[in-house]
């Protein structure tokens, strides 16, 4: 198992229906079997759920559901592997949003956590994660947790980019070597980087 999903896996809070959005092999909805009274195991395609039904074989309480998004109703959403456009589509498009959503975009990230301050969320995680060499952000937001307005740098950055994270401090480096090759083409995003570094008492 992966460091990003299991970090997903304990930000999952029990609830009545849990959704896995995108849940490919099922790895994710096979956690939350013991987690809800139902698990709906969603896909846009019909393989990926052959697969996710092979290894949720012998539970009792998933429905399997190939759909576009989030065509159904349910407590608490898992939507990962895939980008932050199409994870702000499926959002922006779903007729009853979960009371809780925990989303990892694969990027445009800035744009998940706009998208949720939007539709009425308040961020109360949001976790940077290397895993096997790719960058990743871990967001839960909830409904109940009251919306609060992010500045410029945690839309960008993360909502906590001002607390230390080893993983963070990563990215920023490798950031900051890239936009170096060209710093007159690059310098408002040089100087957020620089400005995130900072806060992470690092040296640019």
């Amino acid at each position: 198992m992966s460091k990003r999903l299991d970090l997903i896996k304990s930000l999952i809070i029990p609830s009545r229906v849990i959704a896995d959005v995108g849940c490919d092999h099922g790895l994710i909805a096979e956690y939350c079997t013991a987690k809800a009274e139902r698990v709906i195991a969603s896909d846009i395609s019909e393989k990926c759920l052959d697969k996710a039904r092979l290894r949720l074989a012998g539970a009792t309480n998933v429905t399997f559901v190939c759909c576009d998004g989030l065509g159904y109703e349910c407590d608490e959403a898992i939507i990962s592997g895939m980008g932050g456009i199409l994870i702000a589509q499926i959002l922006r498009a779903a007729e009853r949003l979960p009371k809780t959503l925990i989303l990892s975009p694969h990027r445009d990230g800035a744009l998940v956590r706009s998208t949720l301050i939007e539709l009425g969320y308040g961020i109360d995680r949001d976790i940077p994660i290397y895993d096997r060499n790719k960058f990743y952000y871990v967001i839960r937001a909830d409904k109940a947790a009251g919306v609060r307005e992010l500045s410029h740098l945690q839309t960008v950055f993360g909502v906590d980019c001002a607390t230390s994270n080893a993983d963070l401090r990563r990215r920023l480096a490798q950031q900051y070597s890239v936009l170096m090759r060209a710093p007159q083409a690059n310098k408002q995003q040089l100087s957020d980087v620089t400005a995130v570094m900072r806060l992470q008492s690092m040296q640019p």
